[in-house]
């Protein structure tokens, strides 16, 4: 496997373990309202679901100022993932 495929591999699979460990050991998914919502947030936009369980306890779920800039980035670079290996695969 070449080093871009594991590099991608890693943005892919690196936050969704983090999650699942972040829901194994705290309770951070109580950031969320329903299981499913937390699930589709693993699935799609892990890196946004990080940003807002961060903003949830540390900001009461208040977006606003540096919290907003957060998730909007968080929703940018989960996005420049899936294009980036999208990308990728038309190369080939």
């Amino acid at each position: 496997m070449g080093g871009c495929c594991l590099l991608g591999l890693l943005l892919l699979l690196g936050p969704r373990i983090v999650l699942i460990l972040i829901w194994l050991f705290t309770n951070w998914y109580d950031a969320f309202n329903s299981y499913l919502i937390a699930f589709l947030g693993w699935l799609f936009l892990p890196y946004t679901s990080m940003a807002w369980m961060y903003v949830y306890f540390q900001n009461d779920g208040q977006i606003e100022g540096g919290y907003l800039v957060l998730l909007i980035l968080a929703v940018l670079f989960d996005i420049g993932v899936f294009g980036g290996s999208h990308k990728a695969r038309r190369k080939e």
